[in-house]
C-alpha cells in the first residue's frame, strides 16, 4: 500500500469496524455509534487528500474518532442538565460469552463514566480500555502530559467512589 494514493473507499472499509468500536467504548451508547463514526469518515473525506503516509491513516482517524466523540459527549453533558437521560445495561458493550456478573460490571462502569466529565471519561477509557500512553493521549486530547495525568487521576477516584 505505501505510496498508492489513499483512496476514501479503502480507507472506509479497512479502517470502519476500529473506529466503531474505539468509538462504541467512548461513549458508550450503540445506538448513536454509526451517527459519531458517520462523522468521523466525513472529516476524514475532507482531510485524506493532504494524508500521505498510508501508516499514519490509523493514528489520524483515531485522533479523529476522539475528538468527535468529545463533541459528542459534551453535547450529551450539556442535555443531561435539561432533562436527565437513562443509562440503559447496553449489552453490545459485552462480549456474548460473558457471564450476567460481567455484564452487570460492565453496566455499572458505564454508569459511573456517564457522570463524568467528557475529559475525564475519554482519558480513562484511552488509557485504561484502550491501553494507550499519556503521551499518545495528551496528543489526541491536544493538551499537556501533566494534564491526563491529573484528569486520570480524577476518573480514577471518582470511579472508584462510585463502584
Amino acid at each position: 500500500m505505501s505510496g498508492l494514493p489513499l483512496g476514501f473507499d479503502q480507507v472506509f472499509r479497512v479502517h470502519a469496524p476500529y473506529v466503531g468500536a474505539l468509538v462504541l467504548k467512548l461513549i458508550g451508547r450503540p445506538g448513536y455509534v454509526d451517527d459519531v463514526v458517520q462523522d468521523v469518515f466525513i472529516q476524514a473525506h475532507r482531510g485524506l487528500a493532504k494524508l500521505r503516509d498510508p501508516e499514519a491513516v490509523r493514528p489520524w482517524l483515531r485522533r479523529i474518532a476522539v475528538r468527535r466523540a468529545r463533541r459528542w459527549l459534551r453535547k450529551r453533558w450539556v442535555l443531561r442538565w435539561f432533562r436527565e437521560l437513562d443509562v440503559d445495561a447496553e449489552t453490545q458493550l459485552v462480549d456474548a460469552s460473558a457471564s450476567p456478573e460481567e455484564r452487570a460490571q460492565v453496566t455499572r462502569v458505564y454508569r459511573s463514566l456517564e457522570r463524568l466529565p467528557e475529559d475525564e471519561r475519554l482519558v480513562w477509557v484511552l488509557r485504561l480500555v484502550e491501553g494507550e500512553t499519556l503521551e499518545s493521549i495528551a496528543e489526541m486530547l491536544r493538551c499537556s502530559v501533566s494534564t491526563v495525568q491529573r484528569r486520570l487521576r480524577a476518573a480514577q477516584a471518582a470511579m472508584g467512589e462510585r463502584r
